[in-house]
């Protein structure tokens, strides 16, 4: 039976109604704990009222003892007031008595709702979650207690304090709590003598795209081969490989404008370091981390962005993303197809007659084919070494002199194309340099086009 339960416990323990509804909290619907702690007492206050009058002297026993533990060791003023109009004294104990489950943590959830208040101020959200980490002292004490009276139907004391909490700073703040992709999640650390909070901001994502007309600018920040990142004479002591980069280029103003902490930079694909991003860009998804302000005007930011990097970088197309875009973009980053320009030296002089014999036999050997490419020995210390199929739609051709050729050349994503012209000595098969039968060299290389 609850009630024997309840009596048994506080004949040992003083516990708080929030705790002694929260053993039961399994039991019953559409109401709170502490709700759930008052009925309890105030039931087992009027049964042993009742049996206080039953014209068994037995039953009579029975109902005083239990309201004298109601009143004495739950400290129940209701039960306390039973007894003083029967004119039947109990001893007084101190009002101030502490909850042996939670040392009063539930007395003070305003207090915990103050504390996230104030760290909250400044900080742009729409919604929020709690979540708690009670230090190990308070757990296992409850779940002694647990075990000691078999009490199966209680919720978890992280549970109740993460509700109230919430429903307190909901109230607060005026925002609703989300469960599945919060804005914020505001954690708290505490054990029964001190707490702190610490503060998740979901990340902020920002699609776009870009064109680098520059070339020896990577896409991505590199730290110094030599130093690793901590500075040397090689790098001027910057701790970088490169100067600068795309991301470099385009993220302080993204970082500014959402006062973030970090910022990640993820494109769809890369192109090479010298090589050019032209057309109308390549896709990118810039994550801010910890963004105190979420609502950006992102028309500003892009004009701020191209005034400041003009014949750098231009970024365009923005529009607020999420994390299953980036999984999505990085996954299909393989399926898109990519047009490129390539100039490119031959060994020995060439006829423009020999030019035209070429670009057939190059359409007939590539367009609408796969080629197999092994990982290319200027990566090979970077990627795994394997072979990758790739498709080759279609090829163009330009003949600009004697030595020099131009291509366009429309691929499947990731193919390596610097290899696919100069063959990487049989790493990628067949090759242009295969075609021609001699050694190809590529000058110069852009990416005119990306498209899914």
């Amino acid at each position: 039976m609850i009630f024997d339960i309840v009596l048994k416990i506080y004949h040992r323990y003083y516990i708080c109604v929030h705790c002694l509804g929260r053993m039961f909290s399994l039991l019953g619907s559409n109401t709170t704990n502490q709700e759930r702690g008052y009925s309890l007492l105030l039931s087992l206050t009027m049964e042993n009222h009742k049996s206080f009058f039953s014209d068994s002297k037995e039953q009579q026993e029975i109902g005083l003892a239990n309201l004298k533990i109601l009143a004495e060791k739950a400290n129940y003023l209701p039960a306390q007031r039973v007894l003083t109009n029967e004119g039947i004294k109990y001893l007084a104990i101190n009002s101030n008595q502490t909850c042996y489950l939670c040392q009063g943590i539930f007395l003070k959830i305003k207090e915990f709702g103050e504390k996230a208040e104030n760290i909250l101020k400044g900080i742009e959200f729409n919604n929020f979650l709690v979540g708690s980490t009670p230090a190990s002292q308070i757990i296992n004490r409850e779940d002694n207690l647990k075990a000691e009276f078999k009490i199966l139907e209680a919720e978890s004391f992280k549970s109740h304090f993460n509700r109230e909490i919430g429903k307190n700073i909901s109230e607060k703040l005026n925002k609703p709590p989300e469960f599945s992709n919060p804005d914020i999640t505001i954690i708290y650390f505490f054990d029964y003598e001190s707490s702190s909070i610490e503060l998740i901001l979901k990340s902020l994502f920002i699609y776009g795209r870009y064109n680098k007309f520059m070339r020896g600018i990577p896409q991505t920040h590199w730290i110094c081969r030599n130093c690793l990142g901590k500075g040397c004479t090689k790098c001027n002591f910057s701790g970088k490989q490169y100067p600068t980069s795309v991301e470099e280029l385009i993220s302080p103003e993204f970082v500014t404008e959402s006062k973030t902490t970090d910022s990640k930079f993820h494109g769809a694909g890369r192109e090479d370091i010298d090589v050019k991003m032209l057309g109308t860009g390549r896709p990118f998804i810039i994550e801010l981390r910890n963004p105190q302000i979420r609502t950006l005007d992102l028309i500003k930011i892009e004009k701020k962005v191209n005034k400041i990097n003009k014949k750098k970088v231009k970024i365009r197309d923005l529009r607020f993303s999420n994390k299953k875009e980036v999984i999505r973009m990085k996954g299909e980053a393989s399926n898109t197809k990519k047009v490129y320009r390539a100039l490119i030296e031959t060994e020995n002089k060439i006829s423009k007659n020999l030019f035209e014999e070429k670009i057939k036999k190059l359409k007939f050997t590539f367009e609408n084919k796969k080629i197999n490419q092994r990982t290319p020995i200027r990566v090979s210390h970077r990627r795994a070494d394997k072979v990758r199929k790739k498709t080759i739609y279609k090829i163009g051709g330009k003949f600009v002199n004697s030595n020099l050729l131009e291509f366009t050349i429309e691929t499947q994503g990731g193919t390596y194309i610097k290899e696919l012209i100069n063959g990487d000595k049989g790493r990628t098969s067949p090759s242009f340099a295969d075609v021609f039968e001699e050694q190809l060299v590529c000058k110069e290389l852009d990416v005119l086009e990306i498209s899914s």
